[in-house]
């Protein structure tokens, strides 16, 4: 009874502590409610245990080997606490058993070894499971299980002498801990650590009929899988969304107004206005009044023939002359816009130093 004061006293501070840190841990697919069935297995390392109390003095120890354990479980979630029962078998093989004393009916037998003979642990278990995280897909999980063992030795023999084949009932108890992965809302996957033991010692007959006691304990390990019918169905899928109108194509926007360009041109080396170039900046200025726009922009250039600085104060001598004479037709004069730019983009590309009329000009565009 040490053992089962020290495992409660493990679980209790299991719980405090995965507790303690559940707030630290966000939540995402819950565990899922309701009942379940699973099966499981694992690994198993039953303890060295010896007889005593034999109404003959037959003595004997035995050390298994490594064994398996399987089960199946059915129960119900409620949230943080699972109630389940469990049926589970284990079963090893036996490693050593040294005979100290074979007792009265079988002194032959004192001093000798064998490796003959299997124990087997048939339990009938129920269990109460904390899932310490129930809001979250995974769960650590801690448990605690009581029920009975129907504890087997069999064909316990030294060479053609078998000494002890023979079962019997018990109380059993086990501790649990271990951790859940909700995969789906239906399946649910599981390892976990399991201590097993015999609540007292199990009362076996030698082939004489003389009864001692056995002890039972063993570690083991598992891992599972279950099925949880508590899953919610799929939801539907969403509705097929009304058939809408396309939108009805913006308006056109007005089409551009075309720009007013009007060309004055200039005879060569020279910035006043011919009667050709006058009646061009007449026309330009009664437009421009008519359309009532706000802004006119003139722009002075000359051919390729002479020097870059010369030409470009004569592109601002012809550019001056055309505002004078905007200004003086009635254009106000805030409206002007006047740049020069000399040799600069000649309407008619030619080689440098050439003469060319349609290069000599003011350009008005409003």
């Amino acid at each position: 009874m040490k053992r089962l004061g020290s495992l409660l006293a493990g679980l209790a501070l299991c719980v405090f502590t995965t507790s303690a840190a559940q707030a630290q841990i966000g939540s995402a697919t819950e565990q899922t409610l309701g009942p379940y069935v699973g099966i499981g297995g694992g690994w198993s390392h039953v303890m060295p245990f010896s007889d005593s109390g034999s109404a003959d003095d037959l003595q004997f120890h035995t050390k298994p080997k490594e064994g398996f354990v399987v089960n199946l479980e059915g129960g119900y979630d409620f949230g943080y606490v699972r109630l389940e029962g469990e049926l589970a078998y284990r079963r090893a093989e036996v490693g050593t058993t040294n005979v100290l004393d074979g007792g009265s009916n079988f002194a032959a037998l004192t001093g000798k070894s064998t490796s003959n003979g299997d124990v087997g642990a048939l339990a009938f278990m129920a269990n109460a499971i904390v899932d310490v995280l129930p809001k979250s897909s995974w769960t650590p999980y801690i448990g605690l299980g009581v029920g009975g063992l129907r504890l087997q030795l069999e064909n316990y023999a030294v060479g053609s002498t078998t000494f002890v084949h023979q079962s019997d009932l018990t109380l059993a108890y086990q501790g649990i801990a271990g951790v859940r992965w909700q995969m789906t809302p239906s399946v649910s996957l599981w390892v976990d650590y399991r201590y097993f033991a015999a609540a007292q010692k199990a009362d076996i007959k030698d082939m004489k009929g003389a009864v001692f006691g056995v002890p039972y304990a063993s570690h083991n390990v598992m891992a599972g899988i279950a099925y949880h019918f508590g899953a919610p169905p799929a939801p539907p899928p969403p509705p097929m969304p009304a058939p809408v109108a396309a939108p009805a194509p913006p308006p056109a926007p007005p089409p551009a107004l075309p720009p007013h360009n009007f060309i004055v041109y200039f005879n060569f080396d020279k910035s006043d206005l011919t009667p050709d170039a006058r009646k061009t900046v007449q026309d330009a200025a009664a437009t421009f009044k008519q359309t009532g726009s706000v802004r006119i922009a003139i722009d002075g250039y000359t051919d390729l023939a002479g020097s870059a600085l010369y030409n470009m104060k004569l592109s601002k001598r012809r550019a001056d002359t055309v505002h004078a004479y905007l200004v003086q037709l009635g254009v106000p004069e805030a409206a002007i816009v006047a740049s020069w730019h000399g040799k600069e983009n000649p309407a008619v590309p030619t080689p440098d130093g050439t003469r060319e009329p349609r290069n000599r000009r003011v350009e008005i565009a409003f």
